[in-house]
């Protein structure tokens, strides 16, 4: 069940920013904007990470593994929801898109997601490692998805 609730909650979250984090980050960020086609295409390339990674945890519960790449991908996502989102939207004092999803459903549903896995099978240690491991990849992975984008998207 935490596989499904994690993918609905990253896909929802992942439609919002689709729909209206570019033309946010042009008008309050010009200098840090990218093209819209290239985030969507990093957006729907993180989005089948997470699939998968929730998938294999479900496919297979009893590999430690899948465990921590699933545990770090939620705690990754709920970084995600208050770093840039929710931050953003203070700084800027405007909304930023991603903070509705993140604030009722990313940050909600994750934070239980993490505090069953903490209260059931895994260390406190081990979720953190995995945050921040996850956390990692998934930056690293947005500007190879990008560059991937430029050099297959027609324009």
């Amino acid at each position: 069940m935490e596989a499904i609730i994690f993918m609905f909650s990253l896909t929802i979250h992942n439609v919002e920013e689709a729909l209206w984090f570019t033309k946010w980050m042009q008008k309050t960020m010009p200098n840090r904007s990218t093209k819209n086609e290239y985030f969507i295409f990093a957006l729907i390339g993180i989005t089948i990470l997470g699939y998968l990674t929730a998938g294999m945890f479900v496919l297979f519960p009893d590999n430690q593994y899948f465990a921590y790449a699933f545990i770090g991908f939620v705690g990754a996502m709920l970084i995600n929801a208050i770093m840039p989102h929710l931050l953003l939207t203070i700084l800027f004092r405007k909304y930023c898109p991603g903070v509705l999803t993140g604030c009722f459903l990313i940050i909600p549903f994750h934070f239980t997601i993490l505090l069953n896995s903490a209260n059931n099978h895994l260390k406190v240690s081990e979720i953190t490692i995995s945050i921040l491991v996850t956390g990692i990849i998934l930056l690293g992975s947005i500007p190879i998805l990008k560059n991937i984008a430029k050099k297959i998207l027609i324009e």
